[in-house]
C-alpha cells in the first residue's frame, strides 16, 4: 500500500528528473505503477474477493469514453508529432481505476490517499518555489517540474481544499502541523504560477465552501485570509494579470481565442467523431504568431477530438465523481460524522474548482484529476460495505482505532474478521 501512497504522491511532478527518467524502458513512475497494479492484483487473489469494479458510475463512464477514444484513435488519429501516446494514456488510467478501487478499500486508506495527494502538491510547490527564487524574483512563471504553471495551479486546486478541512479534524497534532505546512506553501506557489484560471478555480471551490454552513465558511475565509496578502504583495500574481494585463497576456487571450475558433470550426465540421484523439494540435493555427497549440480548454478539446459525445461522456464523469463525494458527505452528515462530512466536501470542492479551471487549460491528461476521480470511483463501495456490515465498524472514526476498540470485543472480532 505504501507504493500506491508514493505513487499518488509523485503524480504532481510529471517532469520530476529523477523520477520521469527511462529505465529499461519505462520510467520510475510507471514501473511503480506496474507494481502497484500487481500488488492490487496480488490482494484480489490473496482475499479471494472481487469488488464490482462497474458498479461506479464514475468507471462505467469512464469505460464509455475509452472506447470512444479507441475507435477514435484507430480509425482518425495522426499522432506522429505528439510527444506522448493519448491512447497509452487512456490504458494506463484504465489500471489506475482498478489498482485504487481494489486497495483503497477503507476510509482510512481514502483519508491517507488524500494525505499523499497533499503531500505531493506541496512538494511540487518547493520546486515551483525553488524555481522562481533561481529566477531571481522575476515575473517569470515557475511551474516547469509541475508540468507548468497552470498545470501545478489547476491541480492545486484539487488538493487545497482537503488541506484546509484536515487542518481543521480533530485528529494527531502531527497531521495538523502537516496539512497547516502543506497549505502555506501551496498556496505561496500558486500565486508565484500565476494562473489567471487557477485563481478561477479556486474562487468557485472557496465558494463551494462559503454556501456550506458554520465549520465551512469558516475554512473558506481561513483559505481566503492566507490568499489575498500574497495575491496584494507578490510580484507576479494571477490577480495582477487579471486587473493589469501585460502585452504578453493580451497576446496569450488573443491566442486562446484564436485556438477556441477552431475548436469550435472542428466540432461544427464534425459533431459526431471530431477530428481525432490527439489531433487538435495539429489542426490548430495562431493568427499572432503562426504556432499550433491545444485548444486551451479541455471541454473543447475533447469535442474537438472526440465529438460532442465524448465531450457529454467527460462532462458525465466529472459529474458522476460530485455526485460520488457528495454520497460521502450525506452519509458523514446523517451519521454525525464529521470525518466523512470534510471528506466528501473537500473532493466536491476540489472537483468544482478543477472543471472551472479546465475552461481555461486543457487538462484531460492531468493524473491527480484521474485519481481525485477514481477515489471518487471507491466511495459507493466502501458505503455499500459499511451498511451491508456495520456502519459504526468503518465510519466512526478513523484514527487510533485501537484505542476505540479495546473496550468493545465484538466490534474488536469484526475488524479482526475483516
Amino acid at each position: 500500500m505504501v507504493l500506491f501512497y508514493i505513487l499518488v504522491l509523485l503524480a504532481a511532478m510529471p517532469n520530476h528528473p529523477l523520477f520521469e527518467e527511462p529505465f529499461a524502458g519505462l520510467t520510475f513512475v510507471k514501473w511503480l505503477g506496474i507494481l502497484c497494479c500487481g500488488y492490487a492484483s496480488f490482494v484480489l487473489l490473496n482475499e479471494r474477493r472481487l469488488p464490482a469494479f462497474v458498479k461506479p458510475w464514475p468507471v462505467r463512464l469512464f469505460a464509455v469514453l475509452f472506447g470512444i477514444a479507441a475507435v477514435s484513435f484507430f480509425t482518425l488519429s495522426r499522432t506522429e508529432g505528439l510527444t506522448f501516446n493519448p491512447m497509452f494514456t487512456y490504458a494506463s488510467y484504465v489500471m489506475l481505476f482498478l489498482t485504487t478501487i481494489s486497495l483503497v478499500n477503507s476510509y482510512q486508506r481514502l483519508h491517507r490517499t488524500l494525505l499523499a495527494s497533499i503531500a505531493g502538491a506541496a512538494w511540487a510547490s518547493l520546486y515551483v518555489i525553488r524555481e522562481f527564487q533561481v529566477s531571481g524574483g522575476t515575473n517569470l512563471r515557475p511551474g516547469y517540474v509541475a508540468g507548468d504553471s497552470n498545470y501545478f495551479a489547476i491541480c492545486a486546486v484539487l488538493v487545497i481544499p482537503a488541506a484546509v478541512y484536515f487542518l481543521k479534524l480533530r485528529t494527531t497534532s502531527l497531521e495538523r502541523w502537516f496539512c497547516g505546512i502543506s497549505l502555506v506553501l501551496i498556496l505561496v506557489a500558486f500565486t508565484l504560477a500565476s494562473s489567471r484560471g487557477g485563481l478561477v478555480g479556486l474562487g468557485v471551490a472557496t465558494a463551494y465552501m462559503l454556501v456550506r454552513s458554520g465549520q465551512s465558511r469558516r475554512a473558506a475565509v481561513l483559505t481566503t485570509l492566507l490568499l489575498i496578502p500574497m495575491l496584494l504583495l507578490a510580484p507576479s500574481s494571477p490577480l495582477s494579470r487579471f486587473l493589469h494585463p501585460s502585452y504578453a497576456d493580451q497576446v496569450s487571450e488573443q491566442i486562446r481565442r484564436d485556438f477556441w475558433s477552431a475548436g469550435l470550426d472542428m466540432i461544427g465540421r464534425h459533431p459526431l467523431t471530431g477530428v481525432g484523439l490527439g489531433n487538435f494540435t495539429a489542426q490548430s493555427i495562431s493568427t499572432i504568431d503562426g504556432k499550433q497549440g491545444m485548444a486551451c480548454n479541455t471541454f473543447l478539446e475533447i469535442a474537438a477530438e472526440l465529438g460532442v459525445p465524448g465531450a457529454l461522456v467527460y462532462g458525465g464523469i466529472v459529474f458522476a465523481a460530485l455526485w460520488s463525494a457528495g454520497q460521502l458527505r450525506r452519509a458523514g452528515k446523517d451519521g454525525k460524522n464529521t470525518v466523512l462530512l470534510y471528506t466528501g466536501q473537500a473532493m466536491q470542492a476540489g472537483l468544482l474548482g478543477f472543471a472551472a479551471a479546465a475552461v481555461f487549460v486543457s487538462a484531460e491528461y492531468q493524473k491527480p484529476f484521474w485519481i481525485m476521480i477514481a477515489l471518487t470511483s471507491a466511495i459507493p463501495l466502501l458505503l455499500a460495505q459499511s451498511s451491508r456490515r456495520q456502519p459504526a465498524a468503518e465510519a466512526t472514526f478513523l484514527w487510533r482505532e485501537d484505542d476505540w476498540v479495546k473496550d468493545n470485543p465484538e466490534l474488536e472480532a469484526f475488524i479482526k474478521s475483516r
